[in-house]
């Protein structure tokens, strides 16, 4: 069985010592994923950003806040795990300064510039080892979401990317595919509970690990 590594949740970048910059991610996807993966007696880590869902029993669990935390929690992990599944909903951009105080409307205007954020996976990708599977998330209009998932899939290198309309942002339910580096275009049974997702999910990620499992043992002399 895999040790399973797991993300879940948004990232949380301050702007001042109360403001911050974060998105509607409820962890509920990531939560669901480890939860059956830890019924399956999957070995599983779940890194957890800061959501209002309480913490699921089953899993390890270590807290992040910000994507430079996770960064570091995914650098210390990754190497004693054999999947990924990094369902958390990482900023894109980050403020390039963080005020010490508290900014207040009498200081007038407010100019917030942003910086890309580190790309994680990507980076993640480059030191993987050829037995270990990657697996990301995708979340964009509907009407784009199936090229961007499929070339989000190919530039970050990984084995499988699950696409998912904006709509199942914060939704119960979940409408999505299911892409694989081999070409593979799998569609989940439509409105799914996000438990329910989360073993079709798994039943699907096992194949493929075994399979990358595999051709890696061939590959060896």
């Amino acid at each position: 069985m895999p040790r399973l590594l797991v993300t879940a949740g948004p990232t949380r970048e301050p702007i001042d010592a109360v403001r911050f910059i974060g998105n509607r991610s409820s962890g509920r996807m990531g939560h669901a994923i480890a939860t059956e993966a830890a019924r399956r007696g999957w070995p599983t880590t779940l890194l957890l950003g800061p959501v209002t869902t309480p913490a699921p029993d089953g899993p390890r669990i270590e807290r992040f806040q910000t994507g430079t935390e996770l960064q570091d929690l995914l650098t210390h992990h990754w190497p004693s795990h054999d999947m990924l599944i990094m369902a958390a909903a990482v900023a894109d951009f980050v403020p390039e300064s963080r005020h010490a105080g508290k900014l207040s409307r009498r200081d007038g205007d407010l100019v917030l510039t942003l910086k890309p954020a580190p790309d994680l996976l990507t980076a993640l990708a480059k030191s993987r080892r050829p037995d270990q599977t990657m697996v990301g998330f995708a979340l964009e209009e509907a009407a784009d979401l199936p090229e961007r998932a499929a070339a989000k899939l190919q530039r970050k290198n990984l084995d499988a990317i699950v696409a998912n309309p904006l709509a199942a942002m914060e939704a119960p339910d979940v409408d999505a595919t299911l892409l694989t580096r081999d070409g593979a275009c799998i569609e989940a049974p439509p409105g799914l509970s996000k438990p329910a997702f989360a073993a079709w999910l798994l039943d699907h990620l096992a194949t493929i690990h075994d399979g990358t499992r595999s051709s890696t043992d061939r590959s060896l002399p």
